[in-house]
């Protein structure tokens, strides 16, 4: 324990996909950060099948996102097929904007090696595997956890702020006193995995059978492995698998044989449709399951839990560096919640498409599907986009509005340095905020008290140019496809201040103060948090 009585600065209670993020990031940035993860090893089911090119940016940012997609398959499309094989419906992935692929099949267990064994390397990073959360008490100075070790020993720790990153069933949330509001679906599904031992027509492509009695989601994952997800039929219950056996009585009418797949194991679902009203309460925080979830159609709700990590890493980070005041945290909810509303919302329009029983609407949908695939509308309703990455309230000077940059992420071309080495833009410009001024140096739009504000936040200053000269400025950053240029173009801005999740905060057009506390209460989404409710109010 240091002189002010802190063991650590940040506790992250849950070791999952969202806490290893959060810690990850926070260990990077050489924030004191203690783990408390129950499972000694590494959960060997998968659970989430996909990754998409906003997930892939942030694991760029660790530094992993070549090493993962080594062991990722490229998704270039969903289909909905009859069990006469007519095509349906079929979703193409969107054209990449982010620097990533636009979708890739995973197999979970190994992505999240790969980012434990990276995590490994950070010395201010302390992971306790086989340690269980137990409770906490807050005061006004910091948070005291409860835990015991893996020899069942209990211990306390110290610690300025908490993050929940413990899964739907959360005992943070539950040390708190909170309650999700929504819904459980009552269908019960069952999900089998499998080894694939030889490939068969087909087995290289995600397809939800469209069936009005027993529809299935057959998804290929990574590194030879395969998922199928098949509702209990009205009557049946879970005890009604309890064998092996059974569970091939479902593949086989699916036209699979041991000869196909090795069955690897199943388990059983139910799918929720809940949410925290409230993600903060004083010094603790809730991300990914512990705040929200949804059911699993668009793949999304891992990458939830991540994109939450992302947002919350770099605003602990400032917090703990004494750079912002703590209030900022609040903004984290404000910020996600509206993208994670939005997904959800886009999963149970998908859902509608995967579950429909009624054999009239299923006549409906399969006979206008093949006809409506054609239209563009579907692409924008049913799948998420760069477009789609954007919040309307949080920590930004000014307000953000369609036709202007605030809140929205920053597309990643490809781009030179200045003398002429190619680059990922995040590559080239780093973790921490940055000031892009499009043929300019950003600098010469602002006043000093701007400048050395963004200085003190850690910013740097880039002009950005376009075509393919090199050049002599050491800042410069060519935009050799005119990509970033023109985005910042059509959004009405000529300097823009980017924060490290690669969101704009600040325009040329609508301000480029430093959001402040009144600046960002001004713009707090009202509701969810007590702590928002009660500053937008102040």
């Amino acid at each position: 324990m240091n002189a002010q009585g802190f063991d650590a600065d940040v506790a992250v209670v849950g070791y999952g996909p969202s806490g290893e993020i959060a810690a990850s990031l926070l260990g990077k940035a050489g924030v004191r950060t203690v783990v408390l993860e129950r499972d000694k090893d590494l959960y060997a089911r998968a659970r989430a099948v996909t990754v998409n090119d906003w997930t892939l940016r942030i694991l760029q940012e660790l530094g992993v996102a070549e090493r993962v997609k080594q062991d990722m398959d490229v998704m270039p499309a969903v289909s909905w097929k009859t069990y006469q094989h007519k095509l349906v419906f079929r979703l193409v992935q969107k054209p990449d904007v982010l620097g990533q692929p636009t979708a890739m099949m995973i197999y979970q267990p190994e992505m999240e090696a790969v980012i434990r064994d990276h995590a490994a390397r950070y010395e201010t990073l302390d992971v306790r595997f086989g340690h269980t959360f137990a409770g906490l008490e807050q005061d006004p100075d910091g948070v005291t956890v409860q835990a015991s070790d893996d020899e069942g020993h209990a211990y306390t720790l110290r610690v300025r702020y908490v993050v929940g990153a413990d899964g739907g069933s959360s005992p943070v949330r539950e040390a708190l006193g909170l309650t999700m509001v929504g819904t459980t679906r009552p269908r019960r599904w069952i999900v089998i995995d499998g080894e694939v031992l030889e490939p068969w027509p087909g087995s290289d492509e995600l397809v939800f059978w469209s069936d009005p009695v027993r529809p299935v989601v057959d998804i290929p994952l990574a590194k030879a492995n395969h998922r199928w997800e098949i509702p209990l039929a009205p009557g049946e219950t879970d005890a009604d698998y309890d064998s092996e056996d059974k569970v091939w009585e479902r593949l086989r009418a699916l036209g699979m044989d041991e000869s196909h797949v090795r069955i690897k194991g199943y388990a059983f679902y139910s799918h929720h449709l809940r949410h925290l009203e409230g993600w903060r309460r004083d010094r603790v925080v809730l991300i990914g399951d512990a705040a929200h979830l949804m059911p699993p159609w668009a793949g999304q709700g891992m990458q939830s839990g991540i994109r939450d990590a992302h947002n919350l890493a770099w605003k602990l980070v400032a917090v703990c560096r004494g750079q912002l005041d703590d209030t900022v945290l609040d903004t984290i909810e404000t910020e996600r919640w509206q993208h994670v509303e939005m997904l959800t919302e886009m999963t149970v329009r998908l859902g509608m498409f995967i579950e429909a029983d009624q054999r009239v609407l299923v006549a409906l949908r399969n006979t206008l599907g093949p006809w409506a695939r054609h239209l563009p509308f579907w692409n924008r309703v049913l799948q998420p986009s760069n477009a789609t990455n954007r919040f309307d309230h949080g920590w930004v000077t000014g307000r953000p509005h369609r036709r202007n940059a605030l809140g929205r992420m920053i597309p990643q071309p490809s781009v030179f340095d200045r003398q002429g080495g190619e680059h990922l833009l995040d590559d080239l410009l780093g973790d921490d905020f940055v000031v892009l001024g499009a043929g300019i140096d950003p600098r010469k739009a602002m006043t000093r008290a701007q400048i050395e504000d963004w200085t003190r936040l850690g910013a740097r200053f880039h002009r950005v140019r376009t075509g393919f000269a090199t050049t002599d400025e050491p800042h410069d950053v060519i935009d050799h496809t005119g990509v970033l240029t023109q985005w910042m173009k059509r959004h009405r801005a000529g300097v823009v201040v980017v924060r490290p999740d690669r969101f704009v905060a600040a325009t040329d057009t609508t301000g480029l103060d430093v959001p402040g506390t009144r600046a960002t209460r001004a713009v707090v989404r009202p509701a969810t948090s007590p702590a928002v409710r009660e500053a937008a109010a102040s």
